[in-house]
């Protein structure tokens, strides 16, 4: 029991120091949908610089944005702050329980590594379910990480224009498809043993 708790705590930790891997670097390669033209490119530059690189917390300094949107944007840094904290916190963990299957539990190692990909593919499945049914899904995260009536924009909004649910969708789709890649990589038994001629 005492073991099953460890390969699933062990494997739980990874698990979202690989999500967290992957949203990360979304974020820095991934700003603007594959369909769209970006208008004012320079303030968008300026505006993802403000979200991911200025260290200090203030409201972007950007006349392009309406107070309401500067508050927004105020609130996303804030969350990105965040998950960039949680990301270090479990990525450091990861790492240290690699190592220490890698050098005191190595004939281990094996079995923790299907422990991630299964629980990984069980997430996935549920994050699938979860696009099927995208708009609701995404009103659902917002209403929960944000204030009420901070994250809704006119149509002419540059925030709306930057980051249609377009944007999301395939940020989504992308988020999808490098952590199944990941979770395949990763899997012991993703090649099936080749059958011996019989004499």
């Amino acid at each position: 029991m005492v073991k099953f708790f460890i390969y699933v705590a062990s494997s739980l930790i990874i698990l979202l120091a690989i999500y967290l891997s992957v949203f990360e670097f979304l974020l820095y390669f991934f700003q603007t949908s594959f369909q769209g033209e970006i208008k004012n490119p320079l303030a968008h530059s300026r505006t993802w610089t403000y979200l991911l690189k200025q260290e200090y917390v203030t409201f972007i300094e950007l006349d392009v944005f309406n107070i309401h949107e500067k508050r927004h944007l105020l609130d996303v840094k804030r969350v990105f702050e965040k998950v960039y904290t949680l990301w270090i916190i479990f990525f450091s963990l990861s790492v240290l329980i690699l190592t220490l299957f890698l050098f005191q539990m190595k004939e281990q190692l094996k079995k923790l590594l299907q422990h991630i990909a299964i629980l990984g593919m069980i997430f996935n499945t549920f994050l699938i379910v979860f696009f099927l049914n995208f708009l609701n899904a995404f009103k659902l995260l917002h209403t929960f990480i944000f204030a009420d009536n901070t994250w809704t924009f006119p149509k002419n909004s540059l925030l709306i224009e930057w980051f249609p649910l377009l944007y999301f969708k395939e940020f989504f789709l992308l988020f999808l498809f490098f952590t199944f890649i990941i979770l395949f990589l990763v899997n012991p038994k993703k090649h099936l043993p080749h059958h011996q001629k019989s004499k």
